[in-house]
C-alpha cells in the first residue's frame, strides 16, 4: 500500500511570523519514519529544513526545488545560490536513518553542483610524458579569451561552487594572465587548485602564491630525478620539479598563516612502480602539505549508438602498465603505501579504501571486478581551453561551447541528465580525478580521491 506523503510549503512559505514552524509542527507531528516528507524548499524555510532534518532522525524527506525548463539543454533552478551551500550540508551531515532526496518540480532529480569546475586556460605544454598526447607547443587561436575565463569563475561562484581547479590540457602557468585568474577566484570566495610540472615557479611567483588561497600541486612522477625525466621526456625535469616543491614550501613558511598548500602529485606505472614509497617519503621530508596517487589511465571510450564502449590504448598498456610478473612488486608497494598512510594521516590524499582500490586495478581493471560506480556526472564538470563543455575528459563528447550555454542551466537540464544515463551504464573505471560509489551498495557513497 502506498501511503501518502505530507507536504510542505507547495505554494511557499507563509509570511507571516511563526507560520512556517507553526505548519511544520501541526503536519510533522504524526509522523513515525514511514510516512515521506516532501518539503518544497525556499529561502524563507531553508533554516526550517535544517532544524526539521535534526529532529526528524529517520524516514524520507523529499527536498524540491522551483525549476523551469527553458531549454532542452538548460534548466532555471530557482535561488540556488542561496540553496546549495545548505543542501549540501545537509545532504553530507543527513543521520543515518534519513533518506534525503533532492528533486525538481520538473519531475527529476535534482543534482547538487559539483564540487569543482574544471577550467583549462591554454593547451600549451613543455614536456613530452609518456601517458599523455598532449604536445601543443603553439598556443590555439581558439583558446578563450581572459575575459570568458573570468565569467566562467563569476558563473561558478554564483552557483554555489567554492573550489575552481584551472588545470587542463597544458601548463597553466604558461598563461600569462594565470595570476589575475587567481586573484579574480579568490575575490569571489574560491579555492583555487593547479597542477604544474613547475618549471615556471620562481621566487616571485611562488611568493605570490603565498599570499593566495590556493593548492599547488607539482607533478613528480620518480623519487629519482632520472626516473621522473625518463617519464616526462625532458632534461632538468627532475631538478626543476623538486625547486619548485622547495620554493613553494619555503614561501609558505616564510609568511604566517598562508593559505597555499604544497602538494606532489604521482602517476603509478611500471617505470615508477617500485620507487613509489620513496617519491611519498621525499615528497614528505621537503615539508608538503599532500601527496596525490594515481595509476596510470589508458582507457578511453567511443560511442556505438547511445552506449559507451571501452577502448585500451594497447600500445601503451604494453609499455606503461606493469606487467603480470610484477604482482609481488604491486603487493609490496602498497603494502608499504599503506603504512605510510597509517603514519602520514591526511598529508596522503588516498584513503586506505582508495590504496587498496589502485591495487585491485593494476589486476583488472574491469569495473565488475573493481565494484565501483562512476559519479562524474555528479562530481566533475570541465570546460576545455576550447570553450568546449566536458563531462568527461575520457569520451569523445561536448556539450557545447561554454561562451555560448549556460553551463549552470545545462547541469540540470534535460540533455544532461541523458549524459547521466550513459555515464551510469560506462564501461570505463577511469581512477584519476573521479569519484566512485560501492555500486554493491547503492545508498552508500564514499569519496574516494
Amino acid at each position: 500500500m502506498t501511503i501518502a506523503p505530507v507536504i510542505l510549503f507547495a505554494d511557499g512559505t507563509p509570511d507571516e511570523p511563526g507560520a512556517a514552524l507553526a505548519a511544520y509542527r501541526r503536519q510533522t507531528a504524526p509522523l513515525d519514519g514511514t510516512t515521506p516528507l516532501v518539503w518544497h524548499v525556499d529561502p524563507g524555510n531553508l533554516g526550517l529544513l535544517s532544524r526539521a532534518v535534526r529532529e526528524l532522525h529517520r524516514g524520507r524527506v523529499d527536498v524540491v526545488l522551483r525549476a523551469d525548463d527553458v531549454a532542452e539543454d538548460r534548466t532555471d533552478v530557482a535561488d540556488e545560490t542561496v540553496l546549495v551551500p545548505t543542501l549540501r550540508r545537509l545532504r553530507e551531515q543527513a543521520p543515518t536513518g534519513l533518506d534525503l532526496r533532492l528533486s525538481m518540480t520538473n519531475g527529476r532529480p535534482y543534482v547538487l553542483p559539483p564540487p569543482a569546475l574544471d577550467i583549462s586556460t591554454n593547451d600549451l605544454c613543455g614536456l613530452e610524458c609518456n601517458m599523455c598526447g598532449n604536445r601543443a607547443t603553439r598556443r590555439d587561436p581558439h583558446t578563450m579569451s581572459p575575459e570568458q575565463v573570468e565569467s566562467l569563475i563569476t558563473v561558478a561562484a554564483d552557483w554555489g561552487i567554492r573550489r575552481v581547479a584551472l588545470t587542463g590540457a597544458g601548463e597553466p602557468f604558461r598563461d600569462p594572465r594565470m595570476l589575475d585568474h587567481i586573484r579574480h577566484a579568490n575575490a569571489l570566495g574560491h579555492l583555487v587548485t593547479i597542477t604544474t610540472n613547475g618549471f615556471p615557479i620562481s621566487d616571485k611567483l611562488a611568493a605570490e602564491l603565498a599570499r593566495r588561497v590556493v593548492s599547488i600541486s607539482v607533478s613528480i612522477h620518480g623519487a629519482s630525478d632520472d626516473t621522473h625525466e625518463a617519464i616526462v621526456g625532458v632534461s632538468k625535469a627532475g631538478e626543476n620539479a623538486w625547486r619548485a616543491v622547495r620554493r613553494l614550501v619555503q614561501a609558505r613558511d616564510a609568511r604566517p598563516g598562508s593559505k597555499l598548500s604544497v602538494n606532489v602529485s604521482t602517476v603509478i606505472q611500471r617505470q615508477n612502480l617500485a620507487e613509489i614509497p620513496a617519491l611519498v617519503r621525499r615528497a614528505r621530508d621537503e615539508g608538503v602539505n599532500g601527496i596525490n596517487i594515481q595509476p596510470v589511465n589508458l582507457q578511453h571510450g567511443s560511442f556505438r549508438g547511445d552506449a559507451i564502449v571501452r577502448r585500451d590504448d594497447l600500445v601503451l598498456l604494453s609499455r606503461l602498465w606493469p606487467t603480470r610478473d610484477e604482482h609481488v612488486t604491486i603487493d609490496a608497494v602498497f603494502d608499504e603505501l599503506e603504512a605510510l598512510k597509517r603514519e602520514l594521516g591526511k598529508t596522503m590524499h588516498a584513503s586506505l579504501e582508495r590504496l587498496s582500490l589502485i591495487r585491485r586495478y593494476f589486476r583488472d581493471s574491469s569495473r565488475d571486478a573493481l565494484g565501483v560506480a562512476c559519479r562524474v556526472g555528479e562530481a566533475f564538470l570541465a570546460v576545455d581551453h576550447r570553450g568546449q563543455i566536458k563531462p568527461c575528459y575520457r569520451l569523445p563528447w561536448s556539450h557545447g561551447d561554454a561562451r555560448l550555454v549556460d553551463v549552470r542551466g545545462l547541469w540540470n537540464s534535460k540533455a544532461y541528465a541523458r549524459t547521466r544515463a550513459q555515464v551510469d551504464a560506462c564501461p570505463l573505471t577511469c581512477l584519476n580525478n573521479c569519484f566512485f560509489r560501492d555500486k554493491r551498495v547503492p545508498d552508500k557513497e564514499e569519496k574516494l580521491s
